[in-house]
């Protein structure tokens, strides 16, 4: 089962499906924006059948409403793999920051996704691929780079450039309803995946929080989770957990822990083993920002020592 179509506000509202893959407990979020017989969807979620299907069906109970864009907010593929299909039913434009647009296309890349496949598990690596293919067709029509504003109806939807958990992640703001679309940038619960240079960047990424703490908010609306109403808090939240998470890699650095892998035990006593390759790589994206401040340096390959 899932979650009942939610009419967010009369101009924002929540298209689910069911759960086509398991990205994590939160199925991701696909959200149309509607105004004056025109509509936008942020995200497109998953390529396959049930999932495209639920969106359709959604729009086509609106035929008063003429869809004319799909925004991806970053190329993985739980949120761009139903994007194509989309496109060619409604004859919209999908559109995307260009520094998403070659990890989109490169499907067969090792840039990291949201999901790392153990290596015994063939049937889901091979799901994961065709999504990523999928994900691959949804080509941008359209690509929009930090201050530009989409029109639909009489909205403005202005897109910021996010970068950190992927280089071309974008949020939407949508003045008029003062709600913040953040795609993966900031989660409804708990918090998202960030990798090392070049596929992601945490020192990018804590200042992309506080600069969506600039804006005028009363309305968060993840890629993955529920509604964040006090938005300010929730961000200040993630930020005070980042900076929580380097000083912690900090003192295992200290005591003697020089590699990402020797301090996976002490910061993540718990991991599933699915998502063992994604916590090294936050743990090395940490690792990559204190080296940019200058507070650790290489002691030879993966290893790390205090600076000074």
């Amino acid at each position: 089962r899932f979650r009942l179509i939610m009419e967010i506000t009369p101009r924002i509202h929540s298209i689910p499906a069911p759960t086509a893959f398991y990205t994590g407990p939160q199925a991701p979020d696909v959200y149309l924006v509607v105004d004056g017989g025109e509509g936008a969807l942020i995200d497109s979620g998953f390529g396959d059948e049930q999932s495209v299907k639920a969106r359709l069906e959604y729009l086509r109970e609106r035929p008063e409403v003429k869809l004319r864009y799909i925004v991806l907010t970053h190329h993985h593929f739980d949120h761009s793999s139903g994007a194509h299909q989309l496109r060619q039913a409604s004859g919209c434009q999908i559109v995307m920051h260009p520094q998403e647009e070659r990890f989109l296309r490169d499907w067969q890349s090792d840039a990291p996704q949201d999901i790392d496949i153990p290596a015994d598990q063939q049937a889901i690596a091979e799901r994961v691929q065709r999504f990523r293919q999928q994900a691959a067709e949804a080509a941008p029509d359209v690509s929009i780079e930090d201050g530009v504003t989409l029109r639909v109806g009489g909205l403005s939807l202005e897109v910021v450039h996010t970068p950190g958990h992927t280089m071309g992640s974008i949020c939407i703001y949508l003045r008029e309803e003062r709600a913040l679309f953040t795609g993966d940038t900031a989660l409804g619960l708990g918090t998202v995946a960030i990798s090392p240079p070049p596929h992601g960047d945490m020192r990018l990424y804590l200042e992309s929080l506080e600069r969506l703490k600039g804006y005028d908010t009363a309305l968060m609306l993840p890629g993955h989770g529920q509604p964040v109403q006090d938005v300010r808090r929730k961000l200040q939240e993630l930020i005070d957990h980042r900076h929580e998470r380097e000083d912690q890699v900090l003192r295992l650095v200290a005591d003697g822990k020089s590699s990402a892998r020797a301090m996976l035990g002490t910061i993540y006593p718990e991991l599933d083993r699915r998502i063992m390759p994604m916590a090294l790589r936050q743990v090395e994206a940490h690792l990559a920002k204190l080296a940019e401040d200058g507070r650790v340096e290489q002691a030879g390959e993966g290893e790390w020592r205090l600076r000074g």
